[in-house]
Parts: C-alpha cells; structure tokens; sequence
C-alpha cells in the first residue's frame, strides 16, 4: 500500500513469485519470455521498479509486491505463531501462494491473539508498520466484543465503566507482572438470543497490548471472560462478510484506516 520507489533485480522478484529457483528463472528470463512494461528483458540482474514498472511472464500478468496485508478473521483454536505446537498457527489458514516470504520481510501478525480469541487479525511482512501499531507510544485502540459469565446490575454496570475509565490494575499472572492498566472504554450492549455463553455482553476498548489484558481486566472487576474477539484496530473493523477462518488483501482505504497514526496518538 505504502508508495515506493524500491527497485530490485528480476530474478529476485521472479523466484519471490513462485517462478522456481534463481537457477529456473534465469532459464525462463533468457528464453525471452519476460516481459517487462511490454519489452523483452534476458538479463536477470535487471533491475525492475516495484512502484512503476509492468511485468508479464509467458503471457500472463504478473503482480510485483514488495509487502502483503491481510485481514484474518480468526477462529478459536489457532495461535498467531510461525511454530505450531498444541494448536495450529494462523498461518496454515493461509493458501500456500500467499504463505511466502515477500520482497519486504517475513509474514508475521499484528499483536496477538490468544487460542481461544477470534476475530480481527493482520498479518503482514511489513514491520515497520507492525513496529508502530504496537509501540506503546501510540496507544492504538484495540476494540473486543466481550461475553461475560456474571450478569451485572445497573449499578454494577455503572461501576465497571468508571473504573475501567480510571484504569485498573491487574495482578501478575504466567510471567506477566502485575501492572497498573491504561484507562480503558466500556460500552454495554443487549444480549442476544444467540449468546449463550454470555451472561453479559460488552464492548471494550484498550490502548496497549498487555498479556491477556482484558481477560485480566475482567477478573480484577470480579467476572470472567467467556468469549472474546476482536473487531476493531485503529480505525479498522473487521469485515463481518469474512467467515471464521477467511481472509482476503485490505484493500487501499483500509490500509489507510489502519495505518493512519497522527502525533498525539490515534
């Protein structure tokens, strides 16, 4: 998404597309069937222009991509790692033509979410950006749909907005230390006939990434989170069209929501 004016050697670029080894597209570039803004190109150190330049393999338009962007919904039961272990990762959810390094980097995800978290989900190579999605400079809000298991009275509901507003501190737990939390908003919502694990139902919007920050937050209010997914970062909600599981490229103005940032935080 990001405007550049990158240029890198054709057979980098042919090999980073699935065209084979350096070996094989060398071969396929001096056959003469690389085309590049419409001309023919042997020489495999030519240097291709990510921004400007056209690129057409044996007939076929080739897209030149120095990073990725995808939105996942994400389904329960995955982890956001490149090891699986007791779980599989978030990227086995990806086609094996999007599963690849990029000219940029490495694919990784934005932040978090723990196993049994769904919802909104980036994954990247671009870590510049990922650096400043989630420095704590920024506070870049993160906004949860919560399901509780306690219901909540009038007063209770009240209770928990002002000091969540306040910031709640939250006791250690794994190899988290115990920490005083940023002020946080809360937005109660009606509990709908399909919630059935939710005594209560909430939306939740914090600015830092702590480990299981919210579950934590809930627990120091004295409830406990029994569902959990997230809808929005930044200014970017999760396309509700995405079954669990799906994912698709963001498109130009939602890169834009995403990765807009101003001097005093979002």
């Amino acid at each position: 998404m990001k405007q550049t004016t990158r240029t890198e050697r054709l057979d980098k670029i042919l090999s980073n597309s699935g065209f084979g080894t350096r070996k094989d597209v060398k071969r396929l570039v001096r056959s003469g069937e690389v085309l590049v803004n419409g001309e023919p190109v042997k020489n495999p150190e030519f240097h291709v222009s990510i921004e400007k330049d056209t690129l057409c393999v044996e007939g076929v338009d080739v897209k030149i991509k120095w990073h990725a962007y995808f939105m996942l919904n994400k389904p329960a039961g995955y982890i956001c790692s490149t090891k699986s272990g007791a779980y599989p990762t978030v990227f086995d959810l990806l086609d094996e033509s999007d599963r690849r390094t990029y000219l940029g980097g490495d694919l990784g995800t934005i932040g978090r979410l723990d196993a049994d978290t769904e919802g909104l989900l980036i994954i990247t190579s671009d870590g510049d950006l990922n650096h400043r999605l989630t420095s704590p400079k920024w506070r870049v809000p993160k906004t949860y749909l919560v399901h509780l298991a306690n219901e909540v009275d009038e007063q209770e509901r009240e209770s928990y907005v002002a000091d969540l507003a306040r910031g709640v501190h939250i006791e250690a737990e794994a190899n988290a230390e115990a920490v005083d939390c940023l002020p946080a908003q809360l937005e109660w919502c009606d509990v709908q006939e399909n919630d059935k694990t939710a005594a209560a139902v909430c939306k939740i919007t914090v600015y830092e990434g702590k480990f299981h920050e919210v579950k934590r937050l809930f627990a120091a209010l004295g409830n406990e989170v029994t569902y959990l997914k997230r809808i929005r970062m930044n200014r970017l909600f999760l396309d509700e069209s995405l079954a669990c599981g799906q994912y698709r490229e963001l498109t130009k103005e939602e890169f834009d929501l995403l990765s807009t940032l101003n001097d005093e935080g979002v």
